[in-house]
């Protein structure tokens, strides 16, 4: 009776359990996100067999394909995507595979970790196989050149440390970014994106630019909000050029002069001098790093035109 009793237990128990458990810190994404974590999401879905734009935004596709995976390995179906659907998409891979997994991990080296020889191509050669190892023995992990558990919370989750420090060393750090290209020049006689981050980084007030000549000349701190949300767009492997911080011509309550907006000029090699696609990612990426969606602005999402030849990026 007791023997009948303790297997009834363990039956019980065996059904109540969940059907996995995360074992590590994850970073959890939900419709709405957008970024590197995204694309490496959606890759993944691709190789767990869901159909799924590869975009970096988790939109409705990405989160009915997320409640899809979600039912079919015995998961709470609710489209966020938390550290038990992490650990049931992830893959390990290794030197010689050639798979969807090989991609998501490809683009985290190449575009959030800036290892530029690897080529987001799938096939995991010796290119990718060395960017891994340094990638692990940088991170302390066991250094096999193996994608497993570990490295992979390690890709996902490292890049999304926010920046630190002083708001002087953080525009210190823009400064000496080799991602990010300051202008030397302004619309106005003073406040080139140089010269404001030069500013900054010594610890003194930036000079703004004008609207009209009564408004100019006067200075303004820049905001930590800012400084962090740039570097933290370097951070995910993007390069760019900054053509106005402080400086410039702009409305009279601008977030520009108030030490929070950049606008941007080039985008990974690719001018913005016309509407086109980079105009999206690059206002994706300010979004990813913590802008203001509703005032972040590009061609596609300012009818006035006032935006088609850069990207206004602001934060709070």
């Amino acid at each position: 009776m007791r023997y009948a009793l303790l297997s009834t237990t363990i039956a019980l128990v065996t059904t109540l359990a969940p059907a996995h458990a995360a074992t590590l810190t994850w970073q959890n994404l939900r419709q709405g996100d957008t970024g590197r974590d995204v694309t490496t999401l959606q890759y993944l879905l691709r190789e767990a067999g869901q159909t799924v734009d590869v975009d970096g935004i988790f939109g409705s596709g990405t989160n009915t394909a997320v409640r899809t995976f979600q039912a079919a390995r015995g998961l709470t179906v609710d489209g966020i995507v938390g550290g038990n659907t992490w650990e049931a998409l992830i893959k390990p891979v290794r030197q010689g595979d050639n798979n969807n997994a090989v991609r998501a991990l490809q683009d985290q080296l190449r575009n959030g970790y800036g290892y530029t020889s690897v080529t987001v191509d799938g096939a995991f050669g010796p290119a990718t196989n060395t960017a891994v190892r340094d990638f692990q023995t940088k991170r302390g992990l066991g250094v096999d050149g193996i994608v497993g558990l570990n490295t992979w919370q390690e890709l996902v989750t490292g890049a999304s440390t926010a920046p630190s420090g002083t708001t002087a060393s953080l525009a210190g750090q823009i400064l000496n970014s080799s991602r990010i290209t300051l202008g030397t020049t302004s619309s106005t006689t003073n406040g080139s994106p140089k010269q404001n981050m030069t500013d900054a980084a010594a610890g003194r007030l930036v000079t703004r630019g004008c609207d009209s000549n009564v408004n100019c000349g006067l200075q303004v701190a820049l905001k930590r909000s800012m400084l962090e949300g740039v570097l933290s767009i370097a951070n995910a492997g993007n390069t760019f050029f900054i053509t106005s911080v402080a400086g410039g011509k702009h409305s009279t309550n601008s977030d520009h002069y108030a030490g929070l907006a950049i606008d941007i000029g080039i985008w990974n090699g690719v001018s913005l001098s016309t509407p086109n696609s980079a105009h999206t990612a690059a206002r994706n990426a300010c979004i990813a790093a913590g802008s203001d969606p509703s005032q972040t602005f590009n061609a596609y999402n300012d009818s006035s035109g006032g935006h088609n030849n850069h990207v206004h990026c602001a934060w709070n």
